[in-house]
């Protein structure tokens, strides 16, 4: 092997590590975990869909939790039924019934879920009257629901867009781990202070990346 090809080889392999969030990552290092799991749910007849139904169903009674005001044991729930989210993608793996539908549900029952999550804290905060945290939470909303769409708009046009400090993975660990050692203030903070900046992220790396497709062509 000659020096090129031992240097090509180099840069393919530090591009193999290179991970756009630690969802990928993630998804990565558990699918030897949940792929025995799903094969063994998998042979009890449930449909992938099924399971994204009851992740997103699990989610909103921990947002109903949080509502009533029960903070810590909301995080330590959160944090229990968060894998039911990955199981749903290898079950269709498993099962060789991954489609087009099945992603778009996924998608569309987490933002219910992430929504369902922010606004359950949301009616804690308005039961105890404080402002400051109750607008820190609807803006915190707001980045989340961009984050998505932005990824969603970019892919739709073209644009690869995975990037981000605060995807949907690192945001539900944040919220579980937070509440559940009794930080509800400093998760509050964190949360909105990088979706925003995840919202920034994502818009300049998509210009960046346009604007190198418009000097490449």
């Amino acid at each position: 092997m000659n020096s090129v090809q031992r240097l090509e080889r180099a840069r393919t392999k530090r591009q193999r590590r290179r991970w756009d969030s630690l969802t990928d990552w993630a998804r990565v290092r558990v699918r030897g975990i949940l792929t025995p799991i799903a094969r063994a749910v998998g042979r009890l007849g449930i449909h992938p869909n099924t399971v994204t139904v009851l992740g997103m169903l699990l989610q909103i009674g921990v947002a109903v939790v949080y509502g009533l005001g029960y903070i810590t044991l909301g995080g330590w729930l959160l944090l229990a039924v968060a894998p039911v989210d990955a199981l749903d993608g290898a079950l269709a793996r498993a099962l060789g019934k991954e489609s087009r539908f099945g992603a778009f549900l996924d998608s569309t029952l987490d933002r219910i879920s992430d929504a369902a999550l922010i606004l359950g804290l949301t009616v804690h905060y308005m039961s105890q009257g404080a402002q400051l945290e109750i607008a820190l939470l609807l803006i915190s909303l707001v980045a989340a629901m961009l984050v998505s769409y932005i990824r969603a708009r970019a892919e739709a046009a073209g644009f690869p867009c995975k990037v981000g400090v605060l995807t949907r993975l690192e945001r539900i660990v944040l919220i579980g781990v937070l509440s559940a050692l009794g930080l509800p203030i400093v998760m509050i903070w964190a949360l909105v202070l990088l979706s925003v900046f995840t919202v920034l992220q994502r818009i300049f790396y998509v210009y960046a990346v346009s604007r190198q497709e418009d000097m490449d062509g």
